[in-house]
């Protein structure tokens, strides 16, 4: 795995939707690459922010599957 498929499958790694092959290949980067795991560090600190932050109100169904549907990991194949 490199750099930029780390970028595109970041979210499915801090979602736990991740395939064990994948997962394999993408821990492995982690280990060679300290910008990267440094990267999912900071997105994973953000993620619990977030959520942290805006657990007392739940957005609208429909804003929430707007937005999730909006991350390249959710989108349906052509």
């Amino acid at each position: 795995m490199d750099c930029r498929k780390v970028r595109e499958v970041v979210f499915l790694y801090t979602d736990n939707e991740m395939e064990a092959e994948l997962l394999i290949s993408f821990r492995e980067h982690m280990d060679r690459c300290p910008g990267c795991a440094r990267a999912i560090n900071r997105t994973e600190r953000l993620l619990w922010l977030v959520r942290r932050r805006c657990s007392r109100e739940q957005a609208p169904k429909r804003l929430r599957d707007r937005i999730l549907t909006s991350f390249p990991h959710r989108q349906k194949p052509l």
